[in-house]
């Protein structure tokens, strides 16, 4: 079985930036540079922030990410345990704490480029973790949100969609569970903005194969911890008995947000909490 809360590690605290210094030395350098103008006025502010960032950094850092609970729906699934929600809810909340840390570890780290390395380095190490740590959020709040059974079938906007982009709702359904057989973490069916139709994408951990420009309104997830429980390593039974959970109306009010030009369905960022905290979720439990 997958261990993903093994992926993570310790990591060391990097030093506080004392930020008047760098704003001090900062501006006095883009004083001197403006009289030369030009390309040599970024030059020089760069070369003095590279040379302070080389002791200290203060970046800010974005809102603390709070979890969402789970809602009644969801655990009471038909065929998916409550248990193996509630121990599937335990990664969820690891992810967002793990994010959290992250973030601060990530606005205290050192912009010097002779220490940032491709091969390794504390920069590199802190974003490719936090790539995986973030997109576990992401990918888990979309997989809670849209289980609950409601309708047991699309409809409307999002049904005339599945027709036009997969020829029929029996053909998303095996393609879903296709994918899904192949995959090794997840599947997501999209909205590719690109393509202007739906897809079902494969990704087999929290950060690989995103695709540029597509929404995910569905998220499957298919690591075993998700189904072990109930159905040892029959997968094929696991999605199953998702496809018959799915809330279509949570599924059709992403699809909807998506279609407006000024929806972000990647982050949901509009529900920030009073203390600053943040969820991805569209403004209910999962």
């Amino acid at each position: 079985m997958n261990q993903e809360n093994d992926h993570y590690h310790e990591l060391e605290h990097a030093p506080h930036l004392n930020r008047r210094a760098f704003l001090q030395t900062a501006g006095a350098s883009a004083t001197l540079a403006a009289s030369a103008g030009g390309l040599g006025s970024l030059a020089a502010l760069t070369t003095s922030a590279q040379a302070q960032s080389e002791k200290k950094n203060d970046f800010p850092m974005p809102p603390k990410l709070i979890t969402r609970p789970l809602k009644n729906e969801t655990l009471n699934t038909t065929g998916i345990s409550r248990k193996t929600h509630e121990e599937h809810f335990k990664l969820y909340e690891g992810y967002v704490k793990k994010s959290n840390e992250l973030f601060e570890k990530i606005s205290q780290v050192s912009r010097d480029p002779k220490l940032a390395n491709q091969t390794y380095s504390e920069i590199r190490e802190l974003k490719v973790e936090l790539s995986f740590a973030l997109g576990g959020v992401k990918n888990h709040e979309l997989y809670f949100d849209i289980l609950g059974k409601s309708d047991a079938k699309p409809k409307g906007a999002l049904l005339k969609e599945i027709n036009r982009s997969f020829g029929s709702l029996e053909n998303w359904a095996a393609d879903l569970k296709a994918t899904g057989l192949a995959a090794r973490g997840w599947v997501w069916t999209a909205y590719d903005n690109d393509l202007n139709r739906l897809m079902n994408y494969i990704g087999d951990t929290q950060n690989t194969y995103p695709i540029w420009n597509a929404v995910p309104i569905l998220g499957l997830d298919v690591y075993e911890h998700a189904y072990y429980l109930d159905f040892q390593t029959n997968r094929g039974a696991y999605i199953d008995a998702f496809m018959q959970n799915i809330d279509w109306n949570a599924v059709s009010s992403r699809f909807m947000l998506e279609k407006k030009s000024d929806a972000n369905m990647v982050t949901l960022s509009g529900n920030n909490d009073r203390d600053g905290s943040i969820g991805f979720s569209i403004g209910r439990d999962f």
